[in-house]
């Protein structure tokens, strides 16, 4: 029993001592290897420190100069002379005879539009028409419906600041239609009052400007102009407004008014004041509703200037 005891001890001590000199075995290598590399270390930089030094080749980048390009002269672009003003034909044109007359609305070198209007002599009847037409070079050519269905065509040549038209119609189907050949005006050409037409009431003496049965007979279907409205007196201005109302059979109670439309062939008084005045704004179109406003605003200041 002893002996195994011993035997263990002994086994023990002798590992012992086999740890103990591989530790020793171990640190002993890793100092021969430190040893070894630290003189490695100085050798190398013994040899850099006595290695010549070497002067570096300066590299000159050169930018070749670019080849100069010669310069293109411009090709001239010719100038084109427009072959009209456009600025010199807008607005109102009348024929010489004085029934049509022209109101050009929208104007370029490319495109025309205007609108139309003739009467008779009389001014107890009348036509009216939109168009637009395509431009070329001094001149346009078009075709149209008027508002009595007639169907004409005609030509419009821009010369110098003058106005030619040029419209006829194939086959008429109203008594007034479309028929134009003249240098037109920039100024109203008045006709001569109808010898036929109704006299005005008392104190109500009639101006050159209304003929027939109307003061315009086209306050329906175009904008008045100053010019034309301006030519009457106070009032024939309250009539001439009133025209608009009778034209929808509006009756009246002023008594010279009412008694001044019942002598019109073409006046039926059918809606009261009350009931008309109460649906008015559905009554009039936006010519007529300018119209009133314009005669109104002329009525006023004729009434101040005459008074």
């Amino acid at each position: 029993m002893r002996r195994k005891q011993r035997l263990r001890v002994l086994l023990k001590i002798l590992i012992s001592l086999f740890i103990i000199f591989s530790a020793a075995a171990l640190l002993l290598a890793g100092i021969r290897k430190s040893r070894i590399e630290a003189r490695e270390r100085q050798v190398a930089m013994e040899a850099l420190k006595n290695a010549p030094t070497k002067t570096p080749t300066i590299t000159v980048s050169v930018t070749p100069s670019p080849t100069p390009r010669p310069t293109a002269t411009p090709t001239p672009v010719p100038t084109v002379v427009a072959a009209f003003d456009p600025d010199n034909f807008w607005d109102y044109w009348y024929s010489t005879d004085g029934t049509a007359t022209i109101n050009v609305y929208d104007i370029s070198l490319d495109r025309i539009s205007f609108s139309f209007y003739q009467t008779d002599r009389a001014q107890t009847q009348s036509v009216s028409a939109d168009i637009t037409a395509e431009v070329a070079g001094n001149a346009a050519a078009f075709s149209f419906s008027d508002s009595a269905g007639n169907q004409a065509s005609g030509n419009i040549v821009f010369d110098n600041g003058q106005f030619y038209v040029k419209i006829a119609t194939g086959e008429p189907v109203s008594s007034v239609y479309p028929n134009v050949n003249c240098i037109m005006s920039r100024e109203q050409i008045y006709l001569q009052p109808d010898p036929t037409a109704t006299p005005v009431p008392e104190n109500m003496e009639q101006t050159s400007t209304q003929t027939g049965e109307y003061f315009f007979p086209d306050s329906a279907d175009r904008y008045l102009t100053d010019e034309e409205i301006a030519a009457y007196s106070a009032d024939q201005l309250e009539l001439a407004k009133n025209e608009i109302y009778a034209r929808h059979g509006r009756q009246f109670v002023t008594e010279y008014i009412s008694d001044y439309f019942n002598s019109k062939s073409w006046y039926q008084g059918t809606v009261d004041p009350e009931t008309f005045d109460a649906q008015q704004d559905s009554v009039f179109n936006e010519y007529e509703m300018a119209n009133i406003a314009k005669i109104a605003e002329w009525e006023e200041r004729k009434y101040g200037e005459e008074n």
